[in-house]
């Protein structure tokens, strides 16, 4: 007996999890809902796993880069934790999953070392140096800070942080950690113990610990416990201390308990890792490191069990949400329950547990106080003690304690209600059920038997107070109870005991119909809903109405016109109105009926209502004809003509446009066809004008459909021409046809509509044709013409215009449209006029009044070629005292003095506003000298005019004094082309203009112009007269760099001599066009006259390239800038000892990595060193000290580098170590990482040095697997593989490293010593999946006899497929096997036997491979194999796999291997299923082997084949047992009359007569009996008579007996007639005389109600008789009509009412009577 079941639960490793994840950190556990873990993939991408273990259900798979994750102990909330952007920050997110939001985003300026959900709402965050709290309930809070670390969990000690608990009222709170002083050999324990709210705190010397509550005093206090278990230091023994935290109750001392731990002698190092208090139970679970589950009783602290969970190690666990159980994972990645088994746990108790004191009053304690079973006698003897006594409390409180209903059961309350009332005490009912609600809550039966009187006294408030406060056990019992006196209560127990049916009905009786639905829809509860409104509709129409919207929302299936008749019935249209809009929204063509029925009840009684329908316009399958009259009838004309479709009822109701919206009569004409609204829009205009605007707005909205042209119709037809102003004005923006915009035009001008009309002639000049519109406005003769002045302006008729404004006395017009609306048409209208000889005074009167408004080009234009300039003259005038300067007015104003002669020179000069191009040439024609003037008075304007009339008049000393002045290159380049013949004459003028020149500009744009015209000769002696012999120009800056440019472009001969004599020109611009000119040797002259020393020895280094002369000059210079210029040119050719020299000489360290460089590449470390030394004293720098060591060691000057890191340095001596490594200085490299305390890395150069025992001594010290690996390969190499040996043991337990390290032992052929290394390492406790994976593989290679032991002993603990693949490829196919058929799949198993039988089939395994199989293709593959290779065992090998294959398909299958035969015995054991196939291939085989028993049997007993082809196939066997089946088969086909015939054939009669008996075929029976005749076999016919006995008629078989003689043979068949006969007349006398009876009987009481009723009418006479009987003779009459009329329903009595009818007819003569029968039997 055990008290306590361990089972294993899940294997996380289905989920394809690395085994190597299952440990501390990357599995987490927190309640038996979800497990979190994460892997790493093949690729080494990081993978986060949730598994709900409830449901055993993988959630999600997914890539995440967080370093743990954390799923909510109830809800689908995840915390996610990661390291954040920043260097020690730690991010922590939690999502609620469900409602995709985020609940929390916090950073940790530390990491955080461990963390756990320690409530429903809290997580817990250990950091490094204290614990915090996030809230999710409060988004608002940020992380709280419970504690900070001390003590030996203090961030200043290396310890593991196992766990963190919080108390229940989070009062206290328990960080627990585990720390090491000696590497693993002791394991020390640390408990930080908070009191929170006085932020004490006390540490412990423990290794475990854990919160809880159970029931320690009493059944009805929960105590609160804080348990631990303690091992000092130096101590051995451990406690197990239990104590109470909370406050105890009233009259009791704080509990306090320790015990003992007894440790496992074998497990010396094992301590406890999980503490749970499980609640339900009362017990304590303590789970070790090596998974030992004791279980101790809280209350003495005694352990009472003990097991060991797992051979492995465990390292995390979780409880279930019930309190009921715990769950732990182990390194294997199995998950353990550990479930209290309840039924035994108090016998175990009593009768296991003997060495606790008094353990029968424990275990009886414990089964009251958490209501366990197995202390029922005890229970039952002490309550009926207590009840003897007359303790009714005593015996109150035990039936409370007791479990189960054992006590708390009617017969108890029985047993209280027989207990007699003590005076002055309480009934002793009333103590038990106060006892009982003190405790806890009433059952079902005890809620009753209170709640009732209760409720009868009206103490309502008590019974409300036990719902509230869940005392009650709800029931439906009680809610019924409950509904008689308050249904809200009633409703609160449906609710809570879910009486679905009870609940669904109290909701519609208090009108909550949505509540009532859910319910019904949720649960399947059904309902008689018509019934329900019916009751409804008598108290509240609208709770009806509602009710019915609503189930048809959540059934729009339900009969709603059944729910219409209902609210009809009880004559409430308006409800019924407002249910059907709401429900045939869906306009079902069904429904057409009822929405005609609706609108017409509504059109008579409430016309708005059918009036607010029609308009939602939602059902359409009414009769639209009886509507549209009844809506015509009272007015709704709208209605009418919405389902009016006759065009005569349109045109007879679309009159009323009094009564209609126009937009509504709008938009229904332009709905209806198109013929049939144009002909109501022009009745409704001959009807009523006032129509016309509704006409316009409906051909305007449907001028499409119309057409335009028909629109317009439609008002021509009646003159309208002001609808079609109306029509076409909202048409025509959007159109470009001209005929429509002239018609437009032409109604506007008739309508007088002078403003559209200019608007439009303005605005559309595209859309009409402008002739023929100005044709039709001067026809129009407008009295008003603006439209004709703007369509001529426009369309450039200004000549036309102005002749008919003339002509017809508009003068004013003309002023209007020059002034007003063009002014630009004021020279044209001038022209005109001047042509129509109109008087100059008008015209200048014109002008005087336009002034300065109109084009003055145009105006002169005119003017001038009608030779009437003169006119303008005054007007010319004034415009020019206007200030006016536009230049056609002073050119013409300039052409009138030409013509006068009239001060021509002083207007030239004076005058500065004509146009030089324009009055040159004509004053040229004059004189040159004004001409010159002129031109040049517009200053650059007129330059080339200007150039042509000197060149022409050869005043070449004017055009050299404007071209100096002038100051334009382009003009200077215009002139001094070569192709110019008059340069040379020019140029003599412009060097004596140029001297004569006193400013600086012009000689400078000239100079330049002489550059640009490539013309250097000339300008050289220019610049030479200028700057060396003209003292305004000597200092000249920039003509001494013209002078030195123009010499290096023309003479590069004179520049050096220029370069000394002169002083002021730009060093830069110089040595920029020396550069350019290659004139480097000059630059270098210049530079070093300015004493630019820097860029003097540039030129010297990268102009003339000579070091040499650098170094020279560098000596004079005596400058460190340019020391170091050479330094790097010495540097850039290689030349490092000159290059480190100068840099030296200069103090330059700036080179300093490129003289590093180098200077390692040449091995030039002696200078190297100096040059460093000098840096040193300059910078600080890691690259130069490191430099500096690494050219010591190359030296092998170890001494100077001890020395150099001994002191001060920057040297980054890890790199530099590496590298002295990599090159093989492993002396120095061993002196650097000394100094580093590397100890990895001073193993490494050790092993170099072949120092194998000290490099061990530091690869211990390192503890790295990198310099195990190392170390281990260099031993290998080097075949010392006693040391390979002491490395390898550190490496293999790596998982990543084994490979590399298996591959290096077989390169060196030591693969002996690596399996023997690999065995020894099989009984590691961190053995790992790769040690057993990779042992396989090389036995596999090299001893694959061990394969399959090896892979039986550890298959759960290797990589199986990579184990297959080995095996695989060194052809170990048993092995395969084994290894697929253990890794479920079946598939591969089984092919690797098909495929490699010879040494891989099993035929058991076979058959259990076949069990788990789900690739249906691959039974029948198997099947072929063994037809093949097994075919003795083919039919054991189907019976295993009868239930997974079909039937047919296997036959057929079979059948076409042509072996079918084979698995006969197979076929008949499963021929139970009667599958058709089946049952046709077994007839088959009998069939072939001539077995007519089993054919028989099988066709007799399985009816499931094709009988018609099995007949046919057998009826002409020449064996006659086949023919018999043949037969029998025709038979059962109800083929009768051929099996009769077979029968026949082979005389088997037996089985002809009850072929015909079965048939119920009189004609076979005859048939037959005529045959025996006629075979004379007598007896079979007397067999046949008797047999088919009530298929033959009586006279028919007389005839026959007596034509063949054979009347004795029939006599048995005659004798049964005459009995049947016999029978059947008793009966029905009998129920005649029963008849008589009852008849006479009901005569006598109709009598006797005729009689009563007279008396009646005598006693009352006042009363009149209104029906022919009274109420009680009606309905007997009615009654027994009734009767006659069933009787008449039932037609097999009607022979008995014949029968009947000649009885009473004293029929004597008793042949006649059996004749009269015999008739009626017959007919």
């Amino acid at each position: 007996m055990k008290p306590v079941r361990i089972s294993e639960a899940f294997r996380l490793s289905q989920l394809g999890v690395n085994p190597a994840n299952f440990k501390f950190g990357f599995t987490n556990f927190e309640s038996d809902k979800y497990i979190t873990l994460k892997d790493t993939t093949p690729a080494g991408e990081q993978q986060l796993i949730v598994f709900n273990f409830e449901q055993k259900q993988l959630i999600s798979r997914k890539a995440n880069k967080a370093d743990s994750a954390l799923m909510h102990p109830a809800q689908n909330i995840i915390a996610l934790r990661a390291k954040g952007d920043q260097e020690n920050i730690t991010v922590v997110q939690i999502f609620n999953l469900d409602a995709k939001e985020r609940l929390k985003h916090v950073e940790f300026n530390e990491p955080v070392v461990f963390w756990k959900w320690v409530s429903l709402t809290k997580l817990a965050i250990v950091t490094t140096t204290s614990v915090y709290h996030l809230n999710i309930s409060n988004p608002n809070e940020q992380q709280v800070k419970i504690l900070d670390r001390v003590g030996p969990l203090g961030p200043e000690n290396v310890v593991q942080i196992i766990g963190y608990g919080l108390e229940n009222s989070e009062k206290w709170c328990a960080l627990y950690g585990i720390s090491t002083p000696d590497g693993g050999k002791t394991i020390n324990g640390h408990i930080q113990l908070v009191l929170i709210e006085q932020a004490k705190q006390q540490l412990l010397e423990a290794h475990c610990c854990t919160f809880g509550e159970a029931y320690i005093h009493s059944d009805d206090y929960l105590s609160s416990l804080f348990c631990f278990v303690e091992r000092k230091q130096g101590e051995l023994v451990s406690r197990l201390h239990i104590t109470e935290i909370g406050t105890p109750p009233q009259g009791a001392q704080k509990f306090k308990k320790f015990v003992e731990i007894q440790a496992d002698p074998n497990f010396s190092q094992d301590f406890p890792v999980l503490m749970h208090v499980c609640q339900r139970y009362g017990l304590l679970f303590v789970v070790s490191k090596f998974s030992f589950l004791t279980v101790y009783e809280l209350t003495t602290a005694s352990l009472i069990y003990r097991e060991r969970i797992c051979n492995e190690n465990v390292f995390v666990g979780a409880p279930t949400l019930a309190q009921g159980a715990y769950h732990v994972i182990g390194k294997e990645g199995v998950v353990y329950t550990i479930s209290v088994l309840e039924d035994q746990l108090v016998n175990y108790l009593m009768n296991s547990c003997r060495h606790i004191p008094d353990i029968v009053s424990v275990g009886f304690k414990l089964a009251g106080r958490y209501r366990l079973p197995g202390a029922d006698n005890m229970f039952m003897e002490q309550f009926n003690r207590a009840l003897q006594t007359g303790d009714v409390q005593a015996a109150a409180r035990i039936a409370a304690s007791a479990p189960g209903t054992l006590l708390r059961n009617q017969v108890t309350i029985s047993k209280f209600k027989q207990i007699p009332q003590q005076p002055g005490q309480a009934q002793p009912l009333i103590v038990y059920f106060q006892i009982l609600l003190e405790k806890g809550t009433l059952n079902k039966i005890e809620a009753i038997e209170l709640c009732g009187p209760i409720l009868q006294q009206g103490k309502k408030a008590f019974v409300e107070q036990w719902v509230q406060q869940n005392k009650l056990e709800p029931s439906e019992e009680l809610g019924d109870l409950f509904k008689k006196f308050d249904i809200n209560l009633a409703l609160a127990i449906y609710q809570k005991a879910n009486a679905n049916q009870k609940l669904a009905q109290c909701y519609m009786e208090t009108g909550q119909i949505e509540k009532a639905l859910q319910i019904q829809q949720t649960t399947g509860v059904q309902a008689d809903y018509m019934s329900m409104l019916r009751n409804i509709i008598l108290q509240s129409p609208e709770n009806a109405l509602n009710v019915a919207k609503t189930l048809f929302q959540r059934d729009p299936n339900i009969n709603i016109h059944g729910i219409a008749e209902i609210f009809e019935q009880f004559q409430r249209l308006q409800e019924m109105t407002a249910f059907l809009v709401e429900c045939m929204r869906n306009n079902r063509p069904e429904d057409g009926p009822l929405q005609t029925k609706v609108l017409s009840m509504n059109l008579q009684a409430a016309p708005q209502v059918a009036d607010a329908i029609l308009q939602m316009n939602i059902w359409t399958s009414f009769d639209r004809v009886r509507i549209a009259g009844l809506c015509e009838q009272k007015g709704l004309y709208q209605r009418a003509l919405e389902n009016y479709s006759d065009p005569k009822d349109v045109k007879r109701v679309i009159l009323n446009t009094h009564a209609l919206q126009p937009e509504w009569i709008v938009q229904y004409l332009s709905k209806i066809d198109p013929a049939v609204a144009q002909a109501c829009l022009v009745d409704m205009l001959r009807h009523n004008r006032q129509n016309l605007q509704i006409v316009v707005n409906v051909a305007v909205q449907n001028n499409q459909r119309f057409t335009i042209p028909n629109c317009i119709k439609i008002f021509e037809q009646v003159s309208a021409f002001e609808g079609i102003f109306l029509f076409l004005g909202s048409l025509i923006n959007t159109t470009s046809d001209k005929d429509i915009y002239y018609k437009y035009i032409e109604a506007a001008a008739k309508c007088n509509q002078i403003k559209e009309l200019e608007r439009v002639i303005t605005d559309k000049p595209d859309c009409y044709e402008a002739e023929k519109v100005k044709n039709f406005l001067k026809d129009q003769k407008l009295s008003d013409p603006r439209p004709l002045i703007f369509l001529c302006d426009m369309n450039g008729y200004v000549d036309e215009l102005t002749r008919y404004l003339y002509k017809n006395g508009f003068n004013r017009y003309i002023e209007i449209y020059i002034f007003r609306v063009n002014n630009n048409a004021a020279p044209a209208v001038f022209g005109t006029l001047i042509d129509l000889e109109c008087d100059e005074t008008y015209i200048k009167q014109l002008l005087y009044n336009i002034r300065g408004s109109c084009p003055v080009e145009q105006t002169i234009e005119e003017f001038e070629k009608r030779n009437k300039l003169r006119i303008l003259e005054n007007w010319l005038d004034a415009r020019a005292q206007e200030g006016n300067t536009h230049p056609a007015i002073h050119n013409a104003l300039a052409k009138i003095k030409i013509e006068t002669s009239d001060d021509l020179e002083g207007f030239l000069l004076n005058n500065q506003y004509y146009d030089a191009k324009v009055v040159g040439p004509l004053v040229e024609e004059r004189d040159a000298q004004l001409a010159v003037i002129a031109y040049k008075r517009q200053w650059g304007k007129c330059d080339e005019e200007l150039i042509k009339l000197t060149n022409k008049y050869e005043m070449f000393r004017v055009q050299a004094k404007y071209l100096v002045e002038r100051q334009d290159s382009e003009l200077w380049a215009s002139v001094l082309v070569e192709t110019n013949t008059n340069r040379k004459n020019l140029i003599d003028y412009v060097i004596q203009a140029l001297q004569d020149s006193k400013v600086v500009e012009e000689v400078q744009v000239a100079v330049k112009a002489f550059v640009l015209a490539k013309i250097p000769y000339e300008l050289l002696g220019l610049l030479e007269k200028l700057v060396l012999h003209n003292p305004g120009f000597m200092q000249s800056t920039s003509l001494q760099n013209l002078l030195i440019v123009t010499a290096i472009q023309s003479d590069v001969s004179k520049v050096a001599d220029y370069v000394n004599k002169l002083e002021k020109y730009d060093v830069d611009t110089i040595t920029q066009y020396a550069l350019e000119a290659g004139l480097f040797e000059e630059t270098f002259q210049v530079y070093k006259k300015a004493n630019q020393h820097v860029e003097a020895v540039k030129i010297l280094l990268h102009r003339l390239g000579s070091i040499q002369r650098a170094h020279e000059y560098a000596q004079v210079a005596s400058t460190a800038e340019v020391w170091s210029l050479v330094a790097e040119a010495y540097l850039n050719q290689g030349q490092i000892l000159e290059s480190i020299e100068a840099f030296i000489k200069a103090n330059d360290s700036s080179q300093y990595l490129a003289i590093i460089q180098i200077a390692e590449q040449q091995e030039k470390f002696d200078v190297l060193i100096k040059y460093l030394l000098m840096c040193r004293t300059q910078l600080k720098d890691v690259n130069v000290d490191s430099a500096l060591i690494y050219a010591y060691a190359k030296l092998e000057r170890n001494n100077q580098i001890e020395s150099f890191i001994s002191n001060s340095n920057s040297a980054d001596l890890q790199r530099v170590g590496d590298r002295c490594y990599d090159q093989g200085l492993y002396e120095a490299a061993k002196i650097l990482f000394t100094s580093l305390k590397n100890n990895a890395k001073i193993a490494s150069c050790l092993v170099r040095l072949k120092q194998f025992s000290k490099a061990i001594e530091s690869a211990q010290k390192a503890a790295t697997s990198k310099t195990w690996k190392e170390l281990c390969f260099a031993c290998v190499e080097a075949s010392e593989f006693k040391y390979a040996s002491i490395a390898a043991q550190n490496i293999i337990i790596v998982p990543d490293l084994l490979e590399s390290l298996i591959k290096k032992y077989e390169e060196y052929n030591a693969q002996e010593e690596m399996m023997l290394l690999l065995e020894n390492a099989l009984g590691m406790q961190r053995a790992h999946v790769g040690i057993f994976t990779e042992l396989a593989v090389l036995y596999a290679h090299y001893k694959p006899k061990k394969v399959m032991e090896h892979c039986r002993q550890y298959f759960q603990k290797m990589n199986v497929l990579k184990v297959l693949r080995t095996c695989e490829k060194m052809c170990l196919w048993s092995e395969a096997v084994y290894m697929h058929q253990h890794y479920d799949q079946p598939d591969n198993a089984i092919n690797i036997m098909i495929e490699h039988s010879p040494t891989a089939f099993s035929h058991d395994v076979m058959v259990i491979l076949l069990q788990k199989l789900t690739n249906t293709d691959l039974y029948y593959k198997c099947v072929l194999f063994y037809l093949e290779e097994q075919p003795e065992s083919i039919n054991e090998l189907l019976r295993s796999i009868q239930s997974k294959i079909d039937l047919s398909k296997l036959v057929k299958f079979m059948k076409n291997t042509g072996y079918i035969s084979l698995i006969q015995p197979f076929l008949q054991q499963i021929q139970n299923a009667n599958n058709k196939d089946v049952n046709d291939a077994l007839n088959q085989i009998y069939l072939e082997q001539e077995d007519y028993e089993l054919l028989r049997e099988s066709v007799k007993n399985y009816e499931n084949f094709d009988q018609l082809a099995l007949a046919q196939k057998t009826q002409n066997h020449e064996l006659m047992e086949f023919r018999r089946i043949a037969a029998f088969l025709y038979r059962r086909i109800q083929k009768f009359d051929l099996s009769i015939n077979l029968s026949k054939q082979d005389q088997v009669y037996r089985d002809a007569i009850e072929t015909a008996q079965e048939s119920q075929n009189a004609k076979l029976v005859n048939d037959l009996l005529e045959y025996f005749i006629q075979q004379n076999e007598k007896e079979f016919f007397t067999v046949t008579l008797y047999t088919c006995y009530d298929q033959l008629r009586p006279d028919q078989v007389m005839e026959l007996t007596w034509r063949a003689g054979l009347m004795e043979f029939a006599m048995p068949y005659f004798i049964q007639i005459t009995w049947e006969l016999t029978h059947k007349i008793e009966y029905v006398q009998k129920k005649h005389e029963d008849r008589e009876k009852k008849e006479e009987q009901v005569a006598q009481n109709r009598q006797q109600q005729a009689l009563d009723a007279a008396n009646e009418m005598m006693m009352y006479p006042q009363q009149l008789m209104l029906t022919g009987a009274p109420a009680n003779v009606m309905d007997q009459t009615f009654h027994t009509n009734s009767h006659h009329k069933d009787l008449d329903k039932h037609p097999s009595n009607k022979d008995l009412e014949d029968i009947d009818i000649l009885l009473k007819k004293n029929i004597k003569n008793r042949r006649m009577f059996i004749n009269s029968i015999y008739l009626i039997f017959i007919f």
